[in-house]
């Protein structure tokens, strides 16, 4: 039976995100390379396509909008999404063109990609493909940062997208994404900066928001990427937890001691769950830690959609522990 909570969720409209969706190849040996052979496993990925499942698995009422083809590995990917529980009505099935892939490999620092997706099937969504009702019916819209170089089509869509979502009253979340291999002109910079003009909510790593502010501390960069316009702002810290901004109020959420098999889509779940969070009005102290522990739980396993991201039960779990521990702080006075 649907509960006044339920159904006033309902109201509020799904969580969109507007993406790419990737067949990710890992490799199935410990230590393997890319220009190595051997086995290999196959998944679903992109990191909107990684969003949309975590937003539906935490309870969210994911959505995708996204371009596939007919081909195989398209087939496989959609029924993957489908079965996480995500809405798949407004996805555009093209005559022609194929899956883009990702292949991965884990180095001692760190992972490394290397992306085939040339003329792929999802890189040609344009803003014609848009069912401008449909966005406009959601309580947020998510897009991350890399479609902006992906494409001049993509980047048009993303756009569209905002335009939108941004006339209807509809939330826009925005994930930088940094992707220094898919920049592909001088641009790059004023289509960032356009992004985070127009978001509502970001979450950018450390890393990412240091390169966008060039401030140092976590106070001076919170403050400037406010001031670029985001009135909600989390930071995450890989191992040193996350940090929420809103409303001049702080949430420092400190790290869970986790070892780390593969972060793949631990940011892409984190973003999830900030949206999700949002959209059940969580206490500022509550969502950080929402979105840690969900990002957390992401790190255990290799993969994403199907294979590592967390259910709402495993992340509320977590929570219930005491293993996410979270401090509240006034902006202006954190340093």
């Amino acid at each position: 039976m649907e509960t006044v909570q339920d159904a006033r969720l309902r109201q509020k409209g799904c969580i969109l995100a507007l993406g790419e969706l990737l067949v990710d190849l890992i490799p199935g040996k410990e230590g393997m390379r890319i220009d190595q052979e051997g086995p290999v496993i196959k998944t679903a990925s992109g990191s909107a396509g990684i969003f949309a499942c975590a937003a539906a698995l935490l309870g969210g009422c994911g959505a995708f909008i996204g371009k596939v083809g007919r081909d195989s590995l398209s087939r496989m990917v959609v029924s993957t999404l489908r079965s996480q529980g995500v809405d798949l009505s407004r996805l555009v099935e093209s005559a022609s063109g194929q899956l883009g892939l990702a292949f991965l490999e884990y180095l001692p620092e760190g992972r490394n990609y290397q992306y085939y997706r040339k003329n792929s099937v999802g890189s040609t969504l344009c803003a014609d493909d848009l069912d401008e009702a449909y966005i406009r019916s959601a309580f947020a819209v998510h897009f991350p940062g890399m479609l902006l170089e992906l494409t001049p089509q993509m980047a048009g869509a993303c756009r569209r997208l905002v335009e939108v979502a941004r006339d209807a009253g509809v939330l826009v979340s925005f994930d930088p994404n940094i992707r220094r291999e898919l920049s592909a002109d001088g641009e790059a910079r004023r289509r960032l900066d356009w992004a985070l003009e127009h978001a509502d909510v970001i979450k950018p790593t450390l890393a990412e928001g240091q390169a966008i502010t060039g401030k140092r501390t976590v106070g001076d960069v919170l403050r400037a990427l406010h001031a670029m316009g985001p009135r909600v702002v989390a930071i995450s810290r890989d191992k040193d937890g996350a940090v929420i901004s809103r409303d001049g109020q702080v949430a420092v959420a400190a790290g869970i001691d986790e070892p780390a098999v593969d972060p793949t889509g631990a940011g892409d779940t984190f973003a999830a769950a900030l949206c999700v969070g949002l959209r059940e009005e969580m206490p500022l102290d509550r969502l950080a830690c929402f979105c840690n522990c969900a990002g957390t739980l992401v790190i255990r396993h290799k993969g994403a959609i199907g294979m590592a991201l967390p259910a709402r039960s495993e992340v509320e779990a977590l929570m219930a522990s005491g293993a996410c521990r979270v401090e509240l702080a006034a902006l202006e006075q954190l340093p």
